[in-house]
């Protein structure tokens, strides 16, 4: 999509509609971004903070203003020259009454003519509704099950949170038990959700029913307003919510495409992993945030921060990651692995060397497999591929299952995956449906709160036991697609994980190894260590009051996903007031001169990941409020509302201040505004160096302390250089590098350019990077 720029993501929802977009428009437009990318602005459920819980495909949200504000919303943008990216949610609905087509499904059950686009296992029976707050009939009993009128359902069963319809004829049943009974769902405690229900699920989330999108009425059904918005000139592009969760995406996307505009799909890419041969621009670029890491990770400070963290935790991160998976598949996925196990030995039963296999050997060895297996999925049904092979074997091989009596089951599963038989087709879907949120739950939601060697490392796209490697730059920038440093899923803001990648530096060693153990008394070393961390990405420049209780809610929400000492189901109250004492006493300590020397290398950490990702190849997207330093902690704390005219003014003042107020005053954002519209700026005006047919050349070796990069094309070239190292080479005070600290950095330029953060022109041949990035912390020259 040669004429996306740059796009700026804009959460909707929390009282932020489209009256509140329309007045950031200018901002953004005067930043030089040239599209809007949205969250998803289709109606949801009563009470969504999100909107992915779609209730309504095709309704805009009235929250939000409804069709009326969405058109001026769009002429707004249209007259500022900025287009609109649409995220979409293809693969699930809110499973509630709110939405008109589920509540079609409670009424009349099977016979509903939604009853097929949902993924319902209708031959289990009845329709279970896991929504209740303690069992059926102590809920019952204690009256939280009545009878009532709503005003546009008529009579319904009313629960908790919800009023359910009556099928027809059951309406004057007074006893409500008997009621209940005569209904086609059957309404069940919470917790039978992780093993007792009859639909798919988006991941353990009972409140989201899968959608069969790959039936082509339904994916008509869902994308007929998102086709009129296209149709209309109001939608420039598409951005696909969980890819990963369609029966066949490859199907899903096919159809996709004939809307004619460009897409981009969320998908996780494993270290190696290639995305498929999809009609699509490419991914939301989580891989650049891997790519990142492996880059500003020092090597040998890893090494040494390892060594320390074997001390007070394990350290096995593959062990780690086994353990977290074999949980996730045979607790909280368990219905998931029934479900499938079922399926399979239906398959087993015609085949004369698979079928003596019993039923709970089956469930064994789908865990084994699934566990094992190296990406968030393969793409086997209906066709496999060389590649779904691939990952197929390296997950038999390495299969794990010393309880089965024998191994041949894990053969047999993943032959019966990788044969293509037609019969097997649901099943294959299915699996792979499931293998998606048991990586996703398993690595994203308890590994990394399990495992805290560097939590920069503990992020989306990435991996805890991710190494350095300084090649990884160069592919990051020429791969397309977009590219991203934060969403509103990434764990910590964009320059909290700058931050924390300095604490790999062998000179910061000395003060993290004196500060970890004197956080949290009375807790576990391996707590005191993540708590320590955790504070460091996080502290606040200046001081801030909401801090104390954002910081405490976040070191829960890390306790309660590790699901070890306690969680969001089983809570430990006693560990958690210990976890909390702890947070509390480092929510209100101030950086001491240490500290204070990790910030500032942060800061230009963080200015040179601005830099990288507005020289990418790929569309560069900016997170809300991103223009300046994010320091957010996991959601919902990276949701929190933003202040754009605060944002504005800090865009406005940073185009008129000189590099040195700039360096000298950068706690206040300005600096970072800087870099980021002199990114824009650079692809407004040279595009043609960030087309396919462009060069891009490393200038300097991978193990330099400094990542320098030409682009060129017919129209012009741009030198970008960041330094890679920044503690070690931090002046004595401000975001600046002393020169002696890092050493001489010297590329060859084709011809003369002229920097742009401060202007001077620099002629052909060789130039000393050093003493460019002593003036200013990054470098941006164009000729």
């Amino acid at each position: 999509m040669t004429d996306v720029r740059a796009t700026y993501r804009l959460q909707f929802r929390n009282g932020f509609g489209f009256a509140e977009a329309s007045a950031v428009i200018p901002h953004l437009a005067a930043a030089g971004i040239s599209h809007v990318y949205a969250s998803p602005i289709f109606r949801a459920a009563k009470g969504s903070t999100h909107g992915y819980d779609v209730a309504d495909h095709n309704e805009i949200a009235p929250s939000l203003g409804g069709m009326a504000g969405f058109e001026a919303f769009s002429a707004t943008l249209k007259a500022h020259g900025l287009g609109l990216i649409l995220d979409i949610v293809p693969n699930h609905m809110a499973a509630h009454s709110d939405n008109p087509w589920w509540r079609d499904v409670l009424k009349y059950g099977e016979a509903s003519r939604f009853a097929r686009h949902f993924d319902i296992d209708w031959a289990a029976g009845k329709l279970v509704l896991p929504i209740l707050g303690k069992p059926y009939g102590h809920a019952l009993a204690e009256g939280d099950i009545s009878r009532a009128t709503h005003p546009e359902f008529g009579e319904v069963l009313r629960v908790p949170g919800q009023d359910l319809p009556l099928a027809p004829g059951t309406e004057t049943i007074g006893d409500v038990h008997a009621c209940h009974e005569a209904q086609p769902y059957r309404l069940t405690y919470w917790r039978l959700g992780r093993d007792g229900l009859t639909y798919r699920r988006f991941f353990e989330i009972t409140g989201l029913v899968g959608v069969r999108v790959d039936d082509r009425a339904v994916f008509d059904d869902v994308h007929r307003l998102i086709g009129r918005l296209i149709a209309d000139g109001h939608v420039a592009g598409l951005r696909v919510d969980h890819v990963d969760g369609l029966a066949d995406p490859a199907g899903y996307l096919e159809r996709l495409s004939a809307f004619g505009v460009p897409v981009w799909v969320e998908k996780i890419l494993e270290h190696g992993e290639v995305l498929p041969d999809w009609p699509l621009e490419g991914t939301t670029g989580y891989e650049f945030i891997a790519a990142l890491g492996a880059a500003f990770v020092d090597g040998d400070g890893l090494d040494a921060l390892s060594t320390g963290y074997r001390h007070v935790a394990n350290d096995d991160v593959v062990a780690l990651e086994r353990a977290a998976k074999h949980q996730i598949a045979t607790v909280n996925l368990a219905g998931e692995f029934l479900r499938l196990t079922v399926m399979a030995q239906d398959l087993f039963a015609g085949d004369l060397a698979a079928r003596d296999h019993g039923a709970d050997t089956v469930r064994r060895g789908l865990v084994a497999l699934s566990c094992a297996l190296p990406v968030y999925r393969t793409y086997a049904a209906p066709r496999p591929s060389e590649t779904d092979r691939t990952y197929l074997e390296a997950a038999r091989a390495t299969s794990r299952a010393p309880e089965l009596d024998e191994l041949s089951v894990v053969d047999d599963l993943a032959a019966l995956i990788a044969s293509g038989r037609q019969d097997a087709a649901p099943f294959v879907a299915r699996w792979q449906q499931t293998t998606g949120p048991l990586m996703a739950k398993a690595v994203e939601d308890t590994l990394f709160y399990r495992h805290h060697r560097l939590i920069a490392l503990n992020e989306v796209g990435s991996h805890p036991g991710q190494a350095a490697d300084g090649d990884a730059l160069g592919a990051a920038l020429c791969a397309r697609g977009m590219v991203t440093t934060q969403t509103h899923d990434t764990k910590r803001g964009e320059d909290a994980r700058a931050r924390l990648y300095q604490l790999s530096h062998p000179d910061a060693l000395a003060w993290w190894n004196g500060f970890w153990p004197t956080v949290g008394e009375g807790l576990a070393p391996r707590w005191q260590w993540a708590l320590a961390q955790m504070w460091v990405g996080s502290v606040p420049l200046a001081p801030d009051p909401a801090f104390y209780e954002r910081f405490c809610d976040a070191v829960m929400k890390s306790a309660r996903e590790a699901k070890q000492e306690t969680s969001w189901t089983d809570e430990d109250s006693a560990f958690e007031g210990r976890l909390l004492s702890g947070a509390e006493a480092l929510g209100g300590r101030t950086p001491d001169a240490g500290a204070e020397r990790i910030l500032r290398a942060g800061a230009v950490a963080g200015l040179a990941q601005a830099l990288l990702r507005m020289f990418a190849s790929a569309v560069p997207d900016t997170y809300q409020g991103g223009f300046g330093w994010d320091f957010s902690m996991v959601d919902p704390d990276n949701r929190r509302p933003v202040d754009f005219a605060a944002e504005a003014a800090l865009c406005d003042t940073a185009m008129s201040a000189d590099a040195q107020s700039l360096t000298t005053g950068w706690q206040d954002g300005r600096i970072k505004a800087r870099v980021l519209m002199e990114g824009l700026w650079l692809r407004r005006t040279l595009p043609a160096i960030f087309r396919s047919n462009a060069r891009i050349q490393r200038l300097t070796p991978p193990d330099s302390p400094v990542a320098a990069f030409l682009r060129s094309s017919n129209d012009g070239i741009a030198l970008a250089a960041v330094p890679l190292r920044p503690f070690g080479a931090l002046s004595a005070s401000g975001a600046s590098l002393d020169p002696a600290r890092l050493g001489s950095v010297t590329v060859d330029l084709p011809t003369p350019v002229t920097t742009r953060f401060i202007p001077e022109t620099l002629g052909s041949g060789p130039v000393e990077l050093t003493e460019l990035l002593a003036r200013f912390p990054v470098v941006l020259a164009t000729g």
